[in-house]
Formats: structure tokens, sequence, C-alpha cells
């Protein structure tokens, strides 16, 4: 057990200087954003106000070998729904059933043969995830990012070369 905390300690420091860097940039014609990026977290827009979107999952096996899946989430109160892709079984579907009390986040991935996955932690500014990951006997540690859809108009620029370095609004 201890070892796993210890991952969990070394993924979650490992992780804030790149959320302390991350930037929201605003789509053009709109208001600046008018409050500063958290040094604890990936900067929130003003309009995000629940899970709803898609999220990149990672997850940090005891082998030492990091898995990269997907959750399309949603969230009506505190009950949360959607799809996990696992996309290490050819990018198969399975339903998403959880809920978010607080910060403390429970989702529970439902596999065709009725085995489950179950995802507890917390959720920080409803952008990140991080956590332990139940599959069976297993326990391992997972962290999760938001992952706005940008227009792709939104990254066209007037500026010589075209194309900027993104800008958009999440959903």
């Amino acid at each position: 057990m201890n070892r796993y905390l210890s991952l969990l300690a070394f993924v979650a420091a490992a992780l804030s200087p790149l959320a302390a860097r991350a930037q929201y940039y605003p789509s053009p014609g709109s208001q600046p954003q008018s409050q500063a990026p958290s040094p604890a977290g990936t900067p929130v827009p003003e309009n995000r106000k629940a899970l709803d979107g898609v999220w990149e999952v990672q997850i940090q096996h005891s082998d030492g070998k990091t898995t990269y899946d997907h959750f399309q989430l949603v969230q009506k109160d505190n009950l949360v729904s959607g799809t996990f892709l696992d996309n290490e079984h050819n990018n198969k579907k399975y339903p998403v059933a959880g809920s978010l009390d607080g910060h403390n986040i429970r989702l529970v991935v439902t596999r065709d043969d009725g085995t489950t996955m179950l995802f507890t932690g917390t959720e920080d500014g409803m952008t990140d995830m991080i956590g332990m990951l139940q599959d069976g006997a297993q326990s391992v540690a997972f962290t999760a990012a938001y992952r706005p859809k940008y227009r792709f108009m939104d990254t066209i620029s007037p500026l010589p070369g075209g194309i900027s370095g993104g800008s958009g609004t999440p959903p």
C-alpha cells in the first residue's frame, strides 16, 4: 500500500509544475479572463461548471507502464454518467456511472462481462482528477485531465503564418 501512496505522491509532484504553466486562451472577441491562473492547478474557464466533456486518463500500472484512455462524461447535479474508451482493447467503449460529492469523485466502469473498474479520487477545478483505480485485485494510480474541444476557425490567425498557438472555448 505504501508503494502505491508513494507512486501517487510522485505523480502529483510531477504534474504540479505542468499544471502551473497551463494557460487558457479566450476566443477572439470575448472578454479577457478576469481570474489569474491558480498555481495549484489548471485555470478554470469561467463557463466551466461541471465535469461534462472529454477527459484524458493516464493509468500508472505497477510495472511502470502508463496507458492512456478517455472518459466522455456528463454531469447532472451530483450524478455522473458517460463512456469509457479503453484504448488497450481496440477502443472498446464501456458505460460509466458515478457521483461527485464536493471534490470527491467516484466512477464505475462496467465491462461487457460484468466486471468493473472503480475510479475514486478528487477533482480540482473541474479540469483535473487524481486518485486510485481498483481493477479486480489490482489497485493503481490514475490522473485525468479535461481536454476541451477547440473550434478550428478559432486557431486561424490573420497574422503571417496563418495558424496561431491555439485558442477557443471549452464546451
